[in-house]
């Protein structure tokens, strides 16, 4: 068939009037003067052939018209009786012309929708399985380059376009190109790049280059850009990038998850070492040492059969290095949390602090012993730090029980500037209440206080045991 994409459906439709009239002239000649030649038969078979000809060549829109006024032609002209063209035949004809031009125009909007559809059809077959091979490559765990490349590749695909191109905005302000599909590669105007970044929308600067942010954990992160030297780029070009850009944010946070998650898992693996570290050396510098001086001590004694004196000297250096590993086995795990519960424990943490306390905390039954100490802990060094760091003079904890989720909140009025980056041992805790599936955040303005919350499941597999029946810890 022939191509008439470009030619608009009204004037089409005056030019198969046109046709249907043209035809009707050539076919009354041609009829007239084989009259009386030509049998009836096989000059009918000739014309239908000619007429389906132009019905495969041109379409239906100007086979209708055109085989209408060649059968009134042979109708007229050459079967019996001849008839001459009046008035009433000019009539006639235009009717049957008018109504061939309009069913064919019926038909031929009809057909274009049904292959508009059927296109449609195709293009979302085709969008769906190409955002399934990205999806799997996201699942898979493949490198981010890979799936950077792979979606360029895609879209350019996908569009039809010359050139595809992902980038990444610095924080410094500069951007890096990260892949690129197509050969040769034009530059992606700078313009586009710097509107993209600036309103953190879809922007194109006209037909031939559209850009589309990609947009990561609700930061800006990137920008995946389609250009096309000679094609103008369709209107929907920005809605269909957007199914790639949104996969190349999931990649992006997958990938820093996974990296942010082997960096907890280092600094918690560092942390235990260097106190297992620090226990040892505390071991062996104090208590160690002492308890073997004072073993000396008792044999010499024994052996020299001290005087009374001597004896309770010697017990009250023990009594001393007693209390030294008492001290110490506060910072590994207190007893008071593993035989009393999270608020007795709470409650002899708040009394050895220089700073007021107030605890409150409302649980039914006693978590799991992994949330209890890492509660615990989230509190003792968020003391410590408004302690050290923050000049408060009170400091508010609250437990509370909701959703099957712990909320523990601590809260001083100090001056607050505390961050996951200032070393105050606020990271060490995030990395801590993250292992047990929970989630730490910190809001401290200058000036203001510091607020620390932790949300931490009580039970993600299900049911929550308690080893104290249903009693409440008030």
């Amino acid at each position: 068939m022939l191509s008439r994409t470009r030619i608009p459906l009204p004037l089409q439709v005056v030019l198969a009037a046109v046709a249907g009239a043209v035809s009707f002239a050539i076919a009354r000649v041609v009829c007239t003067l084989a009259r009386g030649e030509i049998h009836a038969l096989p000059f009918a078979a000739v014309l239908l052939a000619v007429v389906l000809l132009f019905a495969r060549a041109l379409g239906i829109l100007y086979a209708l018209p055109i085989g209408t006024a060649a059968i009134l032609a042979y109708d007229w002209f050459f079967l019996p009786p001849l008839r001459e063209l009046s008035e009433a035949a000019y009539t006639l004809l235009a009717t049957f012309l008018g109504m061939a031009v309009i069913v064919g125009t019926v038909a031929t909007v009809t057909s274009r929708r049904a292959v508009a559809a059927e296109r449609a059809r195709g293009d979302m077959a085709d969008v769906q399985a190409s955002l399934r091979r990205l999806a799997l490559l996201i699942a898979k765990g493949e490198a981010p380059e890979r799936v950077f490349a792979a979606v360029t590749h895609e879209v350019r695909a996908h569009l039809g376009s010359d050139t595809a191109t992902l980038f990444r905005y610095e924080l410094d302000g500069s951007t890096t190109e990260l892949a690129c599909a197509g050969l040769p590669a034009p530059a992606v105007p700078g313009e586009l790049v710097d509107l993209v970044r600036e309103t953190g929308r879809a922007s194109r600067l006209d037909s031939t280059a559209v850009g589309v942010p990609i947009v990561v954990s609700g930061r800006l992160w990137g920008m995946c850009s389609v250009g096309s030297a000679e094609s103008h780029l369709p209107p929907d070009t920005e809605v269909r990038m957007s199914e790639y850009t949104e996969l190349v944010a999931t990649s992006v946070a997958d990938a820093q998850s996974r990296a942010e998650l082997i960096s907890s898992r280092a600094r918690l693996v560092a942390a235990a070492d260097e106190a297992r570290r620090r226990i040892e050396r505390d071991l062996h510098d104090g208590a160690q040492q002492r308890l073997v001086a004072l073993a000396l001590r008792l044999r010499t004694a024994a052996h020299d059969k001290a005087e009374p004196g001597e004896m309770a000297e010697i017990g009250t250096d023990l009594m001393t290095v007693i209390d030294e590993l008492r001290e110490l086995s506060r910072g590994i795990h207190p007893a008071v949390l593993s035989d009393s519960g999270l608020r007795p424990a709470l409650r002899a943490l708040a009394r050895r602090s220089p700073l007021p306390v107030e605890v409150d905390v409302r649980l039914t039954g006693r978590p799991p012993q992994a949330i209890e100490v890492g509660a615990y802990y989230v509190v003792s060094e968020v003391l410590t730090n408004a302690v050290k760091h923050a000049g408060a003079t009170v400091v508010e904890v609250t437990v509370t029980e909701q959703d099957g989720c712990l909320h523990l909140r601590v809260h001083d009025d100090g001056s607050g500037g505390a961050d996951f980056a200032g070393g105050t041992g606020l990271l060490g805790l995030k990395d801590r209440t993250e292992a047990l599936g929970g989630t730490l955040d910190v809001i401290s303005p200058a000036g203001a206080g510091t607020t620390v919350t932790a949300r931490i499941p009580l039970d993600p597999g299900g049911g929550r045991p308690s080893r104290d029946g249903d009693e409440t810890q008030r």
